[in-house]
């Protein structure tokens, strides 16, 4: 997930509201020769880069790639972790819950000093609930705001308001992004108004840390060229992964190291609103995205009018995760879906290589007709289903994703800014056989990002 999050109406520890969206945009420092031997530009220093080489930290040792997602990288202009995932109710367990929690760090520029700052959200939705209950805030990323420590992971966001940490994200055992380990997640935010939005979920992981990029650092393209589209489309593999492989194109500004745990089962939880029960349990599936990216000015351009829709497809029958996205940008259409599974060959930091990538001219998302639900507060209208369609010899996939929630829409006025996230069924075949799971789906109206 490429995310950059939005803030409204903050002060250094006081709550506000947030609302996560994507922002696609990263750099790179690589020279390389293409066919026609011209040479790539140098890149700016702070930025995503795609390579195959084992020259970044968190290419070489299984260790240091649990260093790498446990710690901050203040040498790019965000990073950040990202859960979300279904909660299952122990006493009304088809009152399906819709969980997420984040925090990450962006730079920003203020009177031509950069200050690092950090916003934060957690929202709980279900189908009694009809509608989400989500805080924010933003802080400085300063002692003792904002402490982050490794060995083992640990997150603490804290308020001068409150005694309490406002967020935690904990490493309780096991290595970070290895398979079994177990992390913790509590949240304790008022809203404006006082009312405190209460959360702790547990959880374990069950196949650890996934590539969702390319190259040794798992880079993740988020738009093409009109150069590079060419070429791809040209090419007899119409994939980004193939043209990055065999072009030498560090594809610069283009994209970020992208990694994610997308099967974790969770092993008990509570939400609370004040002192009333929303919902509690042991039961549920999350999945987590860790992302490092930094920003240019033609990315921010690319991206001015931007809409998407993303798909993170869980199949924990299969042990499988399948991870769709088809992001729409000034320079076009960019789909990309990408097969996870527990037998998954590994890197030498032992993360999970992807089993399969699908071909551009092989991703078909299109909305079912009929299923429009229309938002009454904001007039936008989206799907309540969608058909995937990935068209190959080796792995077909043919799923239909059902939205458990109508009203999974998240609106924040101050900012003008809306987009729909939230909870899905999925059913289909993957491979010639029959799969079930879910889907925790992003849709991104265009002109609505900011």
């Amino acid at each position: 997930m490429f995310k950059k999050m939005n803030v409204f109406n903050v002060a250094v520890g006081v709550p506000a509201f947030v609302s996560i969206s994507f922002f696609c945009c990263s750099c790179n420092k690589n020279k390389a020769i293409v066919n026609d031997e011209s040479v790539f530009p140098e890149p700016a220093g702070g930025c995503a880069f795609f390579t195959q080489e084992f020259t970044l930290p968190q290419t070489q040792s299984a260790q240091q790639l649990a260093d790498y997602l446990s710690t901050e990288h203040f040498e790019y202009d965000l990073d950040g972790w990202f859960f979300f995932g279904n909660l299952v109710d122990r006493v009304a367990p088809d009152d399906i819950g819709v969980f997420f929690i984040a925090v990450q760090r962006i730079e920003e520029s203020n009177d031509g000093f950069r200050v690092p700052m950090v916003p934060a959200i957690v929202g709980f939705n279900s189908m009694s609930l009809g509608h989400y209950e989500f805080r924010g805030f933003l802080t400085l990323d300063i002692d003792p705001l904002m402490t982050v420590t490794s060995n083992p992971w640990s997150v603490r966001l804290n308020s001068p308001l409150q005694t309490g940490p406002l967020i935690t994200m904990d490493l309780v055992s096991g290595s970070m992004g290895a398979a079994d380990a177990l992390y913790r997640l509590t949240a304790d935010i008022p809203d404006m108004q006082g009312v405190r939005l209460r959360a702790e979920v547990q959880m374990r992981d069950r196949l650890g840390v996934v590539n969702e990029g390319d190259g040794t650092a798992s880079f993740f393209p988020q738009f093409l060229t009109e150069a590079q589209r060419e070429q791809i489309m040209g090419s007899s593999v119409h994939t980004v992964s193939n043209y990055l492989e065999t072009s030498g194109d560090p594809m610069s500004c283009q994209g970020s190291y992208y990694y994610s745990l997308p099967l974790m089962d969770v092993e008990q939880f509570s939400i609370m609103l004040d002192d009333s029960l929303l919902s509690n349990g042991n039961d549920g599936l999350m999945w987590m995205d860790y992302v490092v990216q930094g920003y240019d000015q033609r990315a921010i351009e690319v991206f001015s009018e931007a809409s998407w829709d993303f798909y993170a497809i869980q199949l924990p029958e299969a042990n499988a995760a399948i991870m769709v996205i088809e992001i729409n940008s000034a320079t076009g259409s960019l789909p990309i879906a990408k097969l996870f599974r527990y037998d998954s060959d590994r890197t030498p930091n032992y993360a999970r290589k992807a089993v399969y990538t699908w071909a551009i001219n092989e991703v078909n998302i299109e909305a079912v007709p009929g299923t429009i639900w229309t938002s009454p507060k904001t007039g936008q209208e989206y799907a309540m289903e969608h058909r995937i369609q990935l068209t190959s010899t080796d792995y077909p996939a043919d799923l239909t994703i059902k939205m458990v929630i109508n009203n999974q829409e998240i609106v924040i006025d101050t900012a003008n800014t809306i987009k729909y996230e939230g909870l899905g069924s999925v059913e289909g075949t993957l491979g010639g056989l029959p799969v079930t799971g879910q889907a925790f789906v992003e849709l991104q109206p265009s002109g609505n990002f900011k």
